[in-house]
């Protein structure tokens, strides 16, 4: 058998291929490594995953487009399927189905997931992105899985973790979340209703092990919530167009914006809102600030100057504050978050992207 390369130094061959759109050649290099020994688990974690969060990067860093995103997960994808046609069939040691939340429609992650429990001997449902609820619940009823399992990638789709817990309990299903905005540690997972967080597949496994054939008890009430926040989510596209009319009105350098800057700066303003109601929603004002952070990054590599984010975030305030005084304090906290940076740029426009 051949000397097993590191899969570190595979990542940027793979992306060659990717960025050409040449899915033949990433899936003979995939394969290649699962014939020389790679388990399928590194090939997905270690090359696939990485080329993904790469990829992911480079966009943020204005160095690739939407669409370079999107040729790029196509492939990806494209070769996730080919190396888990690679698993010989076993017997399984448990079962557990894996879905999306509900509105969130990254599904590749999930998918990636799937793929390494399978590899695992965990037999796998894979529900794709966004299965609406009820639906979910009709499945866990039929097939009685060990578990659910919730990957969430974006803070605004916590209300679609807790409304898959909720129905997953109805049936007598625990349930296991994670995924990146998950990622923090167990508090938000556990709030939105999950039984078990897991930052990774072998905490998964770990926890799903004991549940084979013995599931742990679920309480079939509901995840309590803020309603005030998910009528802040609700609410969030009025209350950016309302903010965007105070910027425009208050702020000189947006009189020269054309329909495309001003339609995306409404929409950044209400990603913010969102991600204030999420921060609400599980008591934890690091996802707000969190979003924050990444979202000054993109402007930044934009020459979007974080006075402008400023901008933005003054013009929210009394919005927000009059829908939610808890929200309210929220924003006022990002304020002082992001307010002392953004130097160095020449002219404030909120949307170059």
């Amino acid at each position: 058998m051949s000397r097993v390369v590191d899969l570190k130094d595979v990542v940027e061959p793979f992306l060659g291929h990717a960025i050409r759109g040449d899915a033949s050649a990433a899936v003979r290099l995939t394969l290649d490594l699962v014939e020389q020994g790679a388990s399928v688990e590194s090939v997905v974690v270690d090359l696939l995953a990485a080329a993904q969060y790469e990829c992911g990067e480079r966009w943020q860093r204005n160095e690739w487009g939407v669409a370079d995103e999107h040729l790029v997960s196509g492939v990806t994808q494209r070769c996730l399927g080919a190396v888990a046609n690679t698993v010989a069939p076993a017997t399984p040691t448990g079962s557990v189905v894996v879905a999306c939340a509900e509105g969130d429609w990254h599904s590749l992650p999930a998918q990636m997931l799937a793929e390494v429990l399978r590899s695992r001997g965990l037999a796998v449902a894979f529900l794709g992105a966004s299965t609406p609820s009820d639906h979910v619940a009709r499945l866990l009823v039929r097939d009685r899985p060990d578990a659910l399992i919730i990957t969430c990638n974006l803070a605004p789709f916590f209300a679609g973790v807790a409304t898959l817990a909720d129905a997953a309990h109805r049936t007598g299903t625990p349930v296991i979340a994670g995924g990146r905005a998950l990622r923090s540690g167990p508090g938000r997972a556990l709030r939105l209703g999950a039984d078990a967080w897991a930052p990774d597949v072998s905490a998964a496994v770990a926890t799903l092990r004991p549940w084979a054939g013995d599931r742990p008890r679920v309480s079939p009430d509901p995840t309590p919530f803020d309603g005030v926040a998910m009528i802040l989510d609700l609410d969030s596209s009025h209350l950016a167009a309302e903010a965007l009319v105070s910027m425009v009105a208050s702020q000189p350098w947006m009189s020269g914006y054309n329909s495309q800057q001003l339609t995306r700066t409404r929409e950044d303003l209400a990603f913010i809102v969102r991600f204030i109601a999420a921060a609400r929603l599980v008591d934890d004002p690091s996802v707000l600030m969190e979003f924050l952070d990444w979202l000054s990054s993109v402007l930044g590599a934009r020459n979007v100057p974080t006075a402008a984010l400023v901008a933005g975030l003054e013009a929210l305030a009394p919005l927000v504050d009059e829908a939610d005084p808890k929200a309210g304090l929220l924003i006022r906290d990002a304020l002082g978050h992001v307010s002392d940076g953004g130097q160095g740029h020449k002219t404030p426009t909120w949307s170059n992207r």
